[in-house]
Order: structure tokens, then C-alpha cells, then sequence
């Protein structure tokens, strides 16, 4: 009996890509149940963007719809509760697969080829399938038959960034790895369709001339091994980056400092410090006046870069955070459903009697720990740039990046360039995290009690990221070509002074 299942199980996979495991009505009802728990009981700002009323009401349509399906596949609920998680509007709450549906996810066949975002209309590079190629830069009109507009709605609808940044789901929909919680591939497969065949109608690069071609689906793993062997694009290419680097160029007073990681890799990373106190000092040996600082890359992470970068930009005492606060101290009544691996059960409960925490009414307590590095107050660095600051950004400049951005502009004169933070201006719902696993469908979600208020916060539309003073808009010719249009406005501004 045994190995009759086996063989079946293995033709299930040949045939379709993967076997649909199924929730009776009551295991998806006692997930939905411990998620809609679970947010209402950690998450701070559940009710920020909605009334209690409008998100209970959601949770209740919802919880009618289960109420009536005798069953539901994993992967249906997973799309269920992604799309549910990113009404909350929050960028840290994360929804990732565990188990035998992790391992569904990431064995689905996809597209053999790339996809870029521009102005709402998705376009193909790369293609490493077999037979007839689409070419670089060609237009996707619809996939499967569903048109690209109605794709990436779908697909949005299932992606949970800060408030109302739309730059940096574009952005996620175009990322190629943490395949098991983000990018084209698994928010197609998740929200739109899981056909292994793709019939693709597509406008050929720089022609009005509209083509149907049928293209087979392949493991991301050997996509990628055709794209770095066909193409050298390896889309492992971030995590081996040096970061911090710069180059500085005396003819035209300017300097560039990139920010790609925040997280430190020992086996490729310079000494962070180190960097930017032999940058710093340079650019007042040299007197440069213009300093360019790319963090279009940076997704966050060590508050401690953050600090230290704004201690070399601004000449005051400075802290990253006003307060941080949080939603309650007391988490054993998730006990049940904590993900151990990544949290000890033990931490669940922050004794206040060391009064490192204090409370302000039911809902909210304030962080008095006196060796938070965001809430320290930093003595500037010995050498403090006094130029011009030119700040590239994107969408994925998010989390302690995108707070950084935003202590950068209330403290320098910095010109922005590029498209609006990945992160809200006022402070990301991040540090201290809470996992949760749904015990029926092994999904599991990360969320943060936490919220952190910046520092010399000023009026900003809430829930939005810094907006440019330079907006950024490329067309696929640029991306075809190589262009870096943020830099070379960077550069032309430079220039533009010396005229």
C-alpha cells in the first residue's frame, strides 16, 4: 500500500507540478481563527489605515466563506491569507510557507524568463526557454489569456508593503530570490493561475506587431543556471556584493557612497566603521563638495549603519527614533502556535517591574531601555560632510533604510532622486519580531509588535514614503541599454552648479 501511494504521489508531480494538499473546513477555520487572533493581539497598527470595525468585518466575510467550503486547498488558503495580511498595509508582516508547502512553492514550474515593471505593464528579458525566443524588452499583453492589468492587480492584492507605497510592490514583483515570499513567480502561482504552460501574447520590442507564443514552464533552479550561463545575470548577484564601497573623483568634486546590504556578510564586507570614517575623512582632505549616497538596494537591517551614517551627515546630537512602542509585553497567550525555531517560548513574557518599559494605557507601551541604539542619542563624527547630499532611492529602500532616508532629509540639506521609499516616513512597524505557525497549513506569518517613531518627525501625508524632488521614470529602452537614470541626474545637478 505503501509504495502505491509513492507511485501515485509521483505521478501527481509529473503531471501537474505538485499535489494539492486539502484542509477540511475546521483545520482552515482554526488557522484563520489563531491569524485573525494574532493580528488583532500583536500587531499595533491593525487599525491604522481602517476602522476596527471595517477590519472586523473583513475577518468575519472572510471566516463566512471558509464556514461554507467542506474543504480548501493549502495553496488557495496561502493566497487567502497573503491577500488578508496585506490589507494591514504593513511591509514586516510576512507570509512564508513551512514544510511540504514550501517545497510545493518552490518545485512549481514558471515562466523562462524574467519580467520588468514599468508603469503598470510588464515586460520580458531573457528568455532562456525552449525554441522561439521573445525578445529583450518585448511588451506582455496577456498571459494564459488574462491581460497584464488584471495580473498585476491580482497580484498586488497579495503583497503586504507600508500604507500606500505602490514603488515597492513594483519592486517585489520583480525580485528573483527569497523565492518562498516574494516576486513575479510565486505571486502569478499564488493569485492568478498554476499552469505549468504559458501561452504568452506579447508586442515585440519596439514594434506595434502583436505575437502568440506558448512557452513551456522550468524549475526556477534551472532557469537561473541558463540565465547566468546565457546571459551572466546571476540573480544571487546582491548577496555577493561588497558593501559598504566608494569612489571618489576630485575633477568633479564629487564623491559616491554605496549602501547595497545593511547585513553583514564577514566573508565579503569591509569593516562598516572603517569605511566611513577613511570616506569622511577623505572627502574633508580632498574638500569634496558634492556626496552621493546610493541606498536603492538597501532592504535594512543594522540600525547601528544607520546611526553611524547620520553621525557623518549632521552635526548635532542625533537618535534614529523618537520612541519605539509597543502593542503589550505579554505574548504566552500565542504559546500554542509560536514558531519555536525562530522564537524561545521562554522570551514570551518582558517583566516590567525593571521599569524598561512603560505603560501608557492598554494598547501601547513605551521602550525606556536605555541601550537601544535608536533611541541613544549620537555625538556627531569627528569629520562631518558640510556639501551638497544627493540621496538615490527606490521601493526596496525600506525598514531601517527607509528611516534613515527619512532622518536624512529632516536634518541635511539633501536633494532626493529616484521613486518614493520603500518605507513609511514616519517610522517602520520592524525590530522585534513574533512568528506564528498556522498548525493545520504550516504557514508561517511574522509580525512586530513594534512601532517606531522618528526622530524630528515633521508633516508628511501619513503612510507614505519620502517623495523624490527628482522623480525617476524609465522606459524599457533605458533598461535595455543599461541606463542609470538616477546617477546621471545626480551627476547633471552636480555639473549644472559649476555652469
Amino acid at each position: 500500500m505503501r509504495n502505491f501511494f509513492l507511485i501515485l504521489y509521483t505521478i501527481c508531480l509529473s503531471f501537474t507540478g505538485y499535489c494539492q494538499s486539502m484542509l477540511s473546513k475546521e483545520q482552515a477555520l482554526e488557522d484563520f481563527n489563531w491569524l485573525t487572533f494574532s493580528l488583532d493581539y500583536v500587531h499595533p497598527r491593525l487599525y491604522k489605515y481602517e476602522s476596527k470595525d471595517i477590519v472586523q468585518s473583513r475577518f468575519d466575510s472572510l471566516r463566512n466563506v471558509l464556514s461554507k467550503k467542506d474543504n480548501i486547498s493549502a495553496l488557495d488558503f496561502l493566497s487567502l491569507v497573503s491577500k488578508l495580511n496585506a490589507r494591514v498595509n504593513c511591509g514586516h508582516l510576512y507570509t512564508i510557507p513551512q514544510g511540504e508547502l514550501e517545497n510545493v512553492v518552490l518545485k512549481k514550474k514558471v515562466m523562462p524568463f524574467q519580467i520588468k515593471i514599468l508603469n503598470d505593464k510588464i515586460f520580458a528579458l531573457y528568455d532562456v526557454g525552449k525554441g522561439k525566443k521573445i525578445p529583450d524588452g518585448s511588451e506582455i499583453i496577456s498571459i494564459n489569456g488574462k491581460l497584464t492589468g488584471e495580473i498585476i492587480r491580482s497580484i498586488k492584492e497579495g503583497i503586504a508593503t507600508d500604507g500606500w507605497i505602490e514603488t515597492r510592490k513594483d519592486r517585489l514583483i520583480e525580485r528573483y530570490f527569497f523565492e518562498s515570499f516574494h516576486g513575479f513567480d510565486l505571486y502569478y502561482y499564488l493569485h492568478v493561475n498554476r499552469s505549468s504552460i504559458f501561452n504568452i501574447r506579447y508586442r515585440k520590442f519596439n514594434s506595434l506587431k502583436e505575437v502568440t507564443l506558448t512557452k513551456e514552464g522550468i524549475s526556477a533552479e534551472e532557469r537561473n543556471k541558463l540565465l547566468k550561463e546565457i546571459h551572466q545575470v546571476d540573480v544571487r548577484e546582491w548577496f555577493k556584493k561588497p558593501s559598504p564601497t566608494f569612489t571618489i573623483d576630485e575633477k568633479n568634486s564629487l564623491a559616491v557612497l554605496t549602501i547595497s546590504r545593511s547585513f553583514y556578510n564577514k566573508d565579503i564586507d569591509p569593516d562598516y566603521n572603517s569605511v566611513l570614517s577613511s570616506l569622511f575623512n577623505q572627502l574633508e582632505e580632498k574638500n569634496i563638495e558634492n556626496l552621493i549616497i546610493d541606498l536603492r538596494e538597501n532592504e535594512g537591517g543594522s540600525e547601528h549603519h544607520e546611526a553611524n551614517l547620520v553621525k557623518h551627515l549632521y552635526g548635532k546630537p542625533h537618535k534614529l527614533y523618537q520612541n519605539i512602542f509597543f502593542s503589550r509585553l505579554d505574548f504566552r497567550a500565542l504559546t500554542p502556535i509560536i514558531h519555536t525555531v525562530e522564537k524561545d517560548t521562554s522570551d514570551l513574557w518582558y517583566n516590567n517591574q525593571d521599569e524598561a518599559y512603560r505603560k501608557i494605557n492598554d494598547d501601547l507601551w513605551v521602550n525606556n531601555k536605555p541601550n537601544v541604539e535608536g533611541l541613544q542619542f549620537q555625538s556627531p563624527a569627528e569629520h562631518v560632510f558640510k556639501g551638497q547630499l544627493y540621496v538615490l532611492m527606490s521601493g526596496i529602500s525600506f525598514s531601517s533604510t527607509s528611516s534613515l532616508i527619512a532622518n536624512i532629509k529632516n536634518t541635511t540639506n539633501a536633494i532626493f532622486i529616484g521613486e518614493e521609499s520603500g518605507g513609511t516616513y514616519e517610522g517602520p512597524t520592524g525590530g522585534m519580531e513574533i512568528p506564528i505557525i498556522l498548525p493545520n497549513s504550516q504557514i508561517m506569518v511574522r509580525m512586530s509588535p513594534n512601532i517606531q517613531w522618528i526622530y524630528l518627525y515633521q508633516n508628511h501625508p501619513i503612510g507614505r514614503g519620502i517623495l523624490p524632488d527628482y522623480p525617476i521614470s524609465y522606459t524599457i529602452e533605458d533598461v535595455i541599454d543599461g541606463r542609470d537614470l538616477e546617477m546621471k541626474k545626480a551627476v547633471e545637478l552636480i555639473k549644472s552648479k559649476k555652469e
